[in-house]
């Protein structure tokens, strides 16, 4: 069999970073995202080694293609759920589409395409949510993100509950304060929220990308089943730095 990396919102952000650190440790990758352009111009950094599909997740054919892509002696080794998406709206002005329209990608798109690969994973093999501190404490303008991240650590523990004994993990971990679009937006002036945000920003607290996909690769590949499965792993939590930080956290 041959082993292959799954990662969901490979585009940009920290779901491109992790891709091309999987590659750089000559691993190989499907990458999924709904831009073509970006996944193009991120298969040419590793084209022998990362294969692209354009998709959107949130749909079950997007689901039914990025799963389609796996050749037949393919097994999955990881499945990172990366793809997220945030909006700016108080909860008091949701409405049925904006709230379908978050669930769709932030919390079902993870739950299918898991379920869908099940079959796939490798022995051994371990699925990881990108998590975030929303998923632990609520900021004005935040609600249904903070409502979807909070659902999708509970799934953790009960994909956990029941895949017992499987040979499969699912982990959870936060990124922390991501430079890129997301962070952006949220610093904006119309985000109720905004000074938490630029506080984030002012205080020297925004991790690049490449830095959380060092993370990330090391929480893949060096902890042990029942260390990846606990909690959710803060890449803020110095406990761990020692194991695969060198330099600074930030910046």
């Amino acid at each position: 069999m041959a082993q292959i990396n799954v990662v969901t919102g490979a585009s940009s952000g920290v779901g491109r970073a992790l891709c091309l650190q999987f590659a750089a440790k000559g691993e190989r990758v499907l990458a999924l995202a709904r831009r073509a352009d970006e996944l193009e111009t991120l298969k040419a950094a590793f084209p022998h080694l990362i294969a692209v599909v354009p998709c959107d997740l949130a749909s079950p054919a997007g689901r039914v293609a990025a799963a389609a892509a796996l050749r037949e002696e393919d097994e999955v080794r990881a499945l990172v759920h990366s793809a997220a998406i945030a909006s700016l709206e108080d909860m008091r002005e949701m409405t049925s589409a904006s709230y379908h329209a978050m669930m769709a990608i932030n919390l079902e798109a993870p739950l299918f395409l898991t379920r869908d690969l099940l079959p796939r994973m490798a022995k051994g093999g371990r699925v990881l949510h990108l998590s975030s501190g929303s998923a632990h404490r609520t900021l004005a303008g935040n609600g249904l993100y903070c409502i979807s991240k909070a659902a999708l650590l509970m799934a953790k523990d009960a994909w956990n509950a029941d895949l017992a004994g499987s040979g499969v993990t699912v982990g959870s971990a936060m990124p922390g304060v991501v430079i890129g679009p997301m962070q952006d937006a949220a610093r904006e002036n119309d985000h109720p929220s905004s000074a938490v945000f630029l506080g984030f920003r002012d205080d020297g607290r925004l991790i690049r990308p490449e830095r959380v996909a060092e993370f990330l690769y090391w929480l893949l590949r060096s902890t042990g089943d029942e260390a990846f499965a606990a909690g959710d792993w803060n890449i803020f939590d110095e406990a761990h730095h020692a194991e695969w930080l060198d330099g600074p956290l930030s910046g």
